[in-house]
């Protein structure tokens, strides 16, 4: 029995790697591929050269100085409060019960997250407009984003409590992660 249970978790795991970097959709989002989408070879994309995307200067985009993107101060972006953005009471956000949310399944259509090496850090699967979900690179599901404005995403564990982290689009294809201070990880979406 538990060479089958090994042998289950080992094929999981190994469909999330191929699913990931051997996957020919992948290398079109691999920024180690493609300089257009690093933000550490494009400086148009990289927040710490390009001050319009960075919220520490750009008030706009940070929910740390803006209340309306704040959802501490905004009950509408809070998935405590407006259980339609939470994957634990509304069922259409939850990869348990919609498989295709999964980045282990064929069918699986993302943006991938990447460190501050470029190294392939995890998956993000969009659910809806609002709303996207986080995995791990072992596609193990660990947070989910809710939208906030235009260009920002707020980073809600999955019991649904903002980790003060959030996403800004970075003017291109992709987003940049900051941290509850407003600086900017390194992490970043393709």
């Amino acid at each position: 029995m538990r060479g089958i249970v090994l042998f289950t978790a080992f094929t999981f795991v190994t469909l999330v790697s191929l699913q990931g970097q051997d996957d020919p959709a992948f290398r079109k989002h691999d920024p180690k591929e493609d300089p257009n989408i690093n933000p550490f070879r494009n400086y148009s994309i990289n927040p710490d050269s390009n001050l319009a995307i960075n919220p520490s200067v750009n008030w706009n985009m940070n929910p740390l100085k803006d209340h309306e993107k704040n959802p501490l101060q905004n009950s509408t972006i809070n998935p405590m409060f407006n259980l339609q953005l939470n994957p634990q009471s509304n069922e259409v956000l939850n990869p348990v019960f919609m498989k295709s949310l999964r980045p282990s399944t064929n069918t699986w259509k993302g943006m991938f997250i990447f460190n501050d090496s470029n190294n392939l850090f995890g998956y993000i699967s969009i659910a809806t407009q609002n709303v996207m979900i986080s995995f791990d690179n072992n596609g193990t599901w660990n947070g989910y984003f809710v939208k906030a404005g235009a260009l920002l995403y707020n980073y809600f564990t999955v019991p649904g409590v903002w980790t003060g982290m959030f996403l800004c689009y970075d003017n291109s294809s992709g987003y940049n992660l900051f941290d509850k201070n407003g600086k900017w990880t390194g992490i970043h979406i393709n």
